[in-house]
């Protein structure tokens, strides 16, 4: 056995290497026009994923039920910023 084995390595087999969050972004927009409609997605950026979710992140797509879905599947609302019409929020789940 080398001397880079895992067993060498790792020493006890007590360490751990600590695996990275999923986290969403999203950029939506309201109908300025109609204070009634609901905010719509404009893009959603996803870093690892966002099973089962990302069928929910499509432009387009209502914001309220996309965010229902990550904050029932662990996910959890780190930041939020409205711009107007616009909004940006950032969701993270630890993995």
């Amino acid at each position: 056995m080398s001397d880079f084995s895992k067993s060498n390595y790792i020493g006890t087999g007590d360490v751990s290497i600590p695996q990275p969050f999923d986290v969403v972004t999203i950029l939506w927009q309201r109908n300025p026009l109609d204070i009634q409609a609901p905010r719509t997605i404009v893009e959603a950026a996803i870093i690892g994923n966002a099973r089962p979710c990302g069928r929910l992140l499509q432009t387009g797509d209502i914001y309220r039920i996309a965010v229902k879905c990550l904050l029932d599947n662990e996910f959890e609302q780190v930041f939020s910023e409205r711009l107007g019409v616009f909004g940006v929020s950032v969701f993270v789940r630890e993995c």
